[in-house]
This record gives structure tokens, C-alpha cells and sequence, in this order.
């Protein structure tokens, strides 16, 4: 599996009613739904959204929109046309329905207003780290020429938009982050358990 399509399948409960939905729409209704939604997610809904007679299906393809919107402005490149037809085929777009949709996501004029609500920072991609022991002169015994040993941990960050990211911590700066890094996962997995985060 490519990484754009690990990307765009990442939560496949969220497409449970959008797949109960996507059979029912036709090749003529797509580019509309897309520009309509496409102006609804850029602030300037149109008139006609509120009097649509296929609300429903109006609401399945603004969902896909707004997915590839989210996701293009983290990753910044241009969808694969085999990832994309992929993905929509696995939420039962009917062929006529996919080839239609694909060539409009693929289009990177679609993603030149993204606004800024749905835009996302980029993703952690992988992360490795390594001790660094170097040894240093003392400062206060210059004259001895005693040397002193440091240790550092050396963190690579790579992002999904590309970005390589090198910092050089202390080990109490490394452990203040895993420390950081822990309660903030604890008070995720707590935010989960609210029932108000439940999707029924």
C-alpha cells in the first residue's frame, strides 16, 4: 500500500454511512456537489445547498471533498490517480462516479483556496534517535587539562511533507519531552472514553 493511499484509508469508520450512500449518486450530479461543496468549505455557500433535493448524497461527496482538502494541505503533493480511484472505489462510487470524481481530486486548481480551518500541520512520518557522548574541556581545570564527558540524544524527525527535522537534547531535555509526550497521550486516551466523543 502506497503512503497516500495508507493516508487516505487511515480511519475507515468514518466512511460507514458515506458508503451506505455513494452507490445511489450519478455521473451527472458529481461536479456539481463538488463545486457546491468546494464553496461551502471556502466561506461562500451557495443559495441552492440549502434547497437541495439529494441533501444526503450532496453530504457523501462534500465529505470525500473536504477529506482530500484536509489531507492535501499536510501533504502538499498531487494526488496519484491510482490511490485516488482506490479509495473511492472501496467507498462503492459506481465507475462512471469514480473516473468523474478522480480527474476533479486529481486537479490541483481545486486545492488553491483551501481555507485555513481546514488546514493541518504535517504529520510525524518516522523518528530515531541515538546517544552522542562527547568529551569536552573543563572549563575550571584548563590547567590539569581534565576532560569532562556529556551525553546528548540526538532526535531525526521526519515529516509527511518532507521536512527533516535534527535536534540535539540533554538528557533531562529528553526526558521533560518524553514526560510531555506522555501526559498528553494519557489525556487523549482519557477524551476518548467521554461518551461524547463516541461516534454512534
Amino acid at each position: 500500500m502506497s503512503q497516500q493511499l495508507e493516508l487516505l484509508t487511515e480511519s475507515p469508520a468514518q466512511w460507514t454511512t458515506v458508503s451506505l450512500l455513494t452507490p445511489e449518486i450519478q455521473k451527472k450530479e458529481i461536479k456539481p456537489f463538488v463545486i457546491l461543496a468546494l464553496k461551502e468549505l471556502e466561506g461562500n455557500p451557495d443559495s441552492r445547498t440549502s434547497s437541495l433535493m439529494n441533501a444526503d448524497k450532496f453530504s457523501a461527496v462534500r465529505e470525500v471533498v473536504r477529506h482530500f482538502a484536509r489531507l492535501r494541505s499536510a501533504t502538499k503533493d498531487a494526488w496519484h490517480l491510482d490511490d485516488v480511484q482506490t479509495f473511492l472505489e472501496g467507498l462503492r462510487f459506481s465507475p462512471d462516479c469514480v473516473a468523474e470524481l478522480t480527474s476533479l481530486l486529481c486537479m490541483d486548481q481545486m486545492y488553491s483556496n483551501i481555507p485555513t480551518h481546514l488546514r493541518v500541520k504535517p504529520g510525524l512520518l518516522s523518528l530515531q534517535w541515538k546517544i552522542d557522548v562527547s568529551l569536552s574541556q573543563s572549563t575550571q581545570q584548563r590547567n590539569k587539562e581534565s576532560l569532562q564527558r556529556t551525553t546528548y540524544v540526538i532526535l531525526t524527525i521526519k515529516l509527511t511533507d518532507g521536512q527533516t527535522n535534527t535536534y540535539r537534547l540533554s538528557i533531562d531535555k529528553f526526558q521533560a519531552l518524553r514526560y510531555s509526550v506522555a501526559s498528553a497521550l494519557k489525556s487523549m486516551i482519557v477524551l476518548e472514553r467521554r461518551n461524547c466523543m463516541r461516534k454512534y
